[in-house]
């Protein structure tokens, strides 16, 4: 056996494959110990606000089980564990708080490690056809919509201080997360905001979320609630540039 294949099945083993006949199983148990070990921190570490949330005993129960069938597929323990919220969600359907808190703490991490693009201003809010202009967001803006106050117990978790109860909502609501200044942040939306974010990051134009909001208001009015929530959009620093028009 050469050196790569000896490490292509020293990996393997790790990972929970066949021993590598010649090794000391004593030893390769310790290695094996220490990597799982390593990649349990890392989702400690990354997901710490769901750990708080459930309990150290519960996280790390979680956690272990998780490792034992997800192997890492990066270099880079950072991309360890996008997978993780989808794992949480199988295993607590019907607490959606859990799934949402470990959504935003794995995008405000990934926002933190993110570039911090020039964005538009407020004077920048010019178009020669607004029907058809696009908007164009920030690369690390993050949006999902949620069902439940994950937001708030986030904040609450951060701040050191009691969390709310988990509450499920009956009406739809989001949450967005990007950097700006060198910072992760994050905010909730309601619907109509949340409704016109999601065409917009699909590529629809402008005028495509005034059609929308139409569903809600006066043509008018839509047109104005639609530039109110652009104009909000470039004061948080989201909007890099306006195009198509």
């Amino acid at each position: 056996m050469n050196l790569r294949d000896l490490q292509t099945r020293f990996a393997s083993t790790l990972r929970g494959g066949p021993a590598v006949e010649g090794l000391d199983g004593r030893g390769m148990a310790v290695y094996t110990n220490q990597y799982r070990a390593q990649l349990v921190a890392s989702l400690r570490d990354t997901y710490a606000k769901t750990r708080l949330w459930l309990g150290d005993g519960v996280f790390a129960e979680l956690a272990e089980s998780y490792v034992a069938a997800t192997p890492p597929v990066s270099w880079t323990l950072d991309s360890y564990g996008e997978s993780y919220i989808a794992w949480l969600d199988t295993h607590y359907p019907a607490d959606q708080e859990i799934a949402e808190l470990a959504w935003l703490d794995w995008h405000l991490r990934r926002a933190l490690s993110g570039p911090d693009p020039r964005t538009i201003g407020l004077d920048g809010l010019v178009s020669a056809d607004w029907e058809a202009t696009e908007i164009r967001f920030v690369p690390t803006l993050r949006f999902r919509w949620t069902r439940s106050n994950a937001a708030a117990i986030w904040r609450a978790l951060a701040s050191e201080s009691m969390p709310p109860a988990a509450e499920i909502f009956d009406v739809d609501a989001g949450v967005r997360v990007w950097r700006r200044d060198g910072s992760p942040r994050f905010t909730s939306m309601l619907a109509p905001e949340c409704a016109c974010l999601d065409l917009a990051l699909a590529g629809a134009s402008f005028g495509e979320m005034c059609e929308a909001l139409t569903r809600l208001h006066e043509p008018d009015t839509a047109a104005r609630q639609a530039g109110a929530l652009l104009r909000s959009w470039v004061e948080d620093g989201i909007v890099e540039a306006l195009t198509g028009d």
